[in-house]
C-alpha cells in the first residue's frame, strides 16, 4: 500500500505542474512563444546537467553500474521491439502518413527520465533513481538513433525535402551519457565545486519537463482527440498491454531483480517521451495527435502507473 501511494502521489505532483504551465500560458502569463525556449533549456542544458550528476556522483561506483547491465541491456530490447510492434500496427491500419510516424514515436518512447526516475526515486530511493538512469541509456540509445531516424524520414516523406548529404548531427543527450559513462571507467567524478550545483538544478528537470508539456497543449482540442477511434486502440496497448509484456518477459528471463523489474514495469507504463514532441511540429507530422495522447497519458498515469505496478505485483513464477 505504501508504494502504491508513493506513485500516486509522485505522479500527481508532476501532473500539477504540467498543468502549471498549461495555465501560465493559457492565461497569457507566459507568452506562447516561451514553449520553444524552456523545451531547449531542458533538454540542452538541464538534461545534461542531470545526467552528469547521476553518473559522476561520487557515491556511484562502476560495479554499481556493470550491476545494472541488464537494464541496460531490456532498454535496448525492449524499445527496439516496441518500435517494430508500432511499425506493424500502422501498416495494418494503414494510417496516414502524418500520423502514421507518430504513433510509431509514441508507441516505442518511453518516459523514463521525466517520469521514471521520480516514480523510482520514490520506490526504491536512490538505487531506484540510478536503475532508471542506466536503463534510460539503453532506450535513448534506439530513440536518438533508429527512432529519430524513422521519425525523420517520415518527416521528409511528408514535406518532400530530400535528407542533405553529408550532414551529421551529435544528440547532446547521447554525447552526454558517453562522455560520463568514459570519465566514470576512467576514476573522474564532478568535482565537489560543481556536483552540489548540478545536483540541485538537475533535480529540477521532471517538473520543468512537466511545465514544458502543459505549455504546449494550450491548443489542445479534447472534443476532437476523443473522436478519434485509433485513441482506443494506444491508450490500452500503451498503458496496459505492452508494461505487462514487458514484465511478464523480464520475470521468466531470470535476469532481473525485484528491483529492476519494477523499474521497467514503472518506465514501460509511463507516458511517451515528452521529448519527442518538439519533433512532431519540426517534421510536419501531426503534432496535435502526439502531443494529446502524450498529453492524456500523463493523467492517466495517476491510476494506471499504481495499477500496473500492483496488477504485476501479483505475477509470481
Amino acid at each position: 500500500m505504501d508504494q502504491m501511494l508513493a506513485i500516486i502521489s509522485s505522479v500527481t505532483v508532476l501532473g500539477l505542474f504540467m498543468a502549471i504551465g498549461f495555465i501560465s500560458v493559457k492565461t497569457g502569463y507566459v507568452k506562447k512563444e516561451a514553449t520553444s525556449f524552456l523545451s531547449h533549456i531542458v533538454t540542452r542544458v538541464v538534461f545534461p546537467i542531470w545526467i552528469m550528476s547521476k553518473l559522476l556522483s561520487n557515491e556511484v561506483t562502476v560495479e554499481q553500474l556493470l550491476d545494472r547491465l541488464p537494464l541496460f541491456i531490456g532498454g535496448l530490447v525492449f524499445t527496439q521491439s516496441t518500435m517494430l510492434l508500432g511499425i506493424l500496427i500502422t501498416k495494418l491500419l494503414k494510417l496516414e502518413d502524418k500520423q502514421k510516424y507518430v504513433f510509431v514515436a509514441i508507441t516505442y518512447t518511453v518516459n523514463s527520465i521525466f517520469m521514471g526516475v521520480p516514480v523510482c526515486q520514490e520506490l526504491f530511493g536512490d538505487s531506484g533513481a540510478l536503475s532508471c538512469t542506466i536503463l534510460a541509456l539503453g532506450s535513448n540509445i534506439i530513440t536518438w538513433t533508429t527512432g529519430v531516424s524513422y521519425v525523420s524520414a517520415g518527416g521528409r516523406k511528408v514535406s518532400g525535402i530530400k535528407k542533405e548529404k553529408g550532414k551529421f548531427s551529435i544528440n547532446p543527450i547521447m554525447a552526454t551519457y558517453v562522455v560520463c559513462l568514459a570519465l566514470k571507467f576512467c576514476g573522474i567524478n564532478l568535482p565537489t565545486l560543481l556536483l552540489g550545483p548540478f545536483t540541485k538544478l538537475g533535480s529540477a528537470l521532471s517538473y520543468l519537463a512537466m511545465i514544458y508539456l502543459g505549455m504546449s497543449l494550450t491548443n489542445l482540442n479534447v472534443k476532437e482527440l476523443f473522436r478519434h477511434k485509433l485513441m482506443y486502440l494506444y491508450l490500452p496497448l500503451k498503458l496496459v498491454i505492452i508494461p505487462f509484456a514487458v514484465n511478464i518477459i523480464a520475470k521468466l528471463s531470470g535476469f532481473f531483480s525485484e528491483e529492476y523489474i519494477g523499474v521497467l514495469t514503472v518506465v514501460y507504463a509511463a507516458s511517451p517521451s515528452i521529448s519527442m514532441t518538439m519533433f512532431y511540429k519540426e517534421y510536419g507530422l501531426d503534432y496535435e495527435f502526439g502531443n494529446s495522447l502524450t498529453f492524456i497519458c500523463v493523467l492517466l498515469n495517476i491510476v494506471t502507473i499504481p495499477f500496473m505496478f500492483w496488477l504485476c505485483g501479483l505475477i509470481t513464477f
